[in-house]
């Protein structure tokens, strides 16, 4: 027979739907089980010998993601606005920088390295991170915590309550840039007065981003350029999705780098400056 994948996108799953059969690969008698959630069909094989598992991006529809989006609205977001109101609860070992902090630690280093003078930082004394807090509303729901010392992992999440990290100095004025890391995001508000950076935090974009991203006029995608398939297809995702005009950048070096001519057309595209860029 073929692969399993083959055989699961043959089975017409409806979204929300899930399903229990047999399984394919070792024959285990109803072991299979396959769902479909936001346009992802999850499968796993709950037979001990058994290693089938995974999911298969197959999409939505505009309609089915208007619906979803809806119901998301009425019902779950409220239960997420409330988790998104719930304080996180600061370790003793995560602690405001001092001066003195900075003289011990590379932490001043770190600051100064990444131009991040003026960013709300925090310090895991235990781990040696710094800490980048993520606040809602004026509360601190979660944090994302960056080695200092080439520690695994390089980026760590302390409560996993938030979706994205924003980073915007004044006003925003409707335009979002996409990129990888919150530093990036920082890069982006620091150069690009009113313009907010985005740190998608998870490895795919779901409904509840897209809730985030509504609230824009025009959106940028500039991941990395290691990920350049995923930058596209986060802006047909996000196009498809929402409707909003969504660009993908291509960018020479990671944003962060602040490379010149990757901040030249950055500009351009969130019409801050015109600009003439040689072929």
């Amino acid at each position: 027979m073929g692969s399993i994948k083959s055989f699961i996108q043959d089975i017409n799953i409806a979204e929300g739907e899930r399903l229990r059969m047999d399984c394919p690969s070792c024959r285990g008698s109803n072991t299979l089980s396959i769902s479909r959630i936001d346009g992802v069909i999850l499968y796993q094989c709950y037979k001990l010998m058994c290693s089938e598992a995974g999911g298969i991006y197959e999409g939505m529809t505009a309609q089915q993601i208007k619906k979803r989006i809806a119901s998301l609205s009425d019902s779950s977001s409220a239960q997420d606005r409330c988790q998104e109101n719930i304080p996180m609860i600061i370790p003793e070992y995560i602690i405001s920088p001092t001066n003195h902090t900075n003289s011990k630690t590379n932490l001043f280093s770190f600051i100064e390295w990444w131009g991040l003078d003026g960013v709300e930082l925090l310090y895991d004394v235990k781990d040696n991170r710094a800490v980048f807090p993520i606040r809602r509303q004026g509360i601190m729901i979660d944090a994302v915590g960056r080695s200092l010392v080439g520690s695994t992992p390089k980026w760590l999440r302390y409560t996993g309550a938030a979706d994205v990290y924003l980073a915007c100095k004044g006003k925003s004025n409707g335009v979002a840039v996409i990129v990888e890391d919150v530093i990036s995001a920082n890069t982006i508000c620091s150069v690009c007065q009113n313009v907010t950076g985005i740190a998608i935090l998870g490895t795919s974009l779901s409904l509840k981003h897209m809730e985030y991203l509504q609230e824009y006029k025009k959106i940028i995608v500039a991941l990395d350029p290691d990920a350049s398939h995923k930058n596209l297809q986060y802006r047909r995702e996000i196009a498809s999705w929402t409707g909003i005009d969504t660009i993908a950048m291509r960018l020479n070096d990671d944003i962060k780098y602040r490379e010149t001519e990757d901040l030249i057309k950055l500009k351009a595209l969130c019409g801050l400056t015109m600009v003439y860029l040689p072929h």
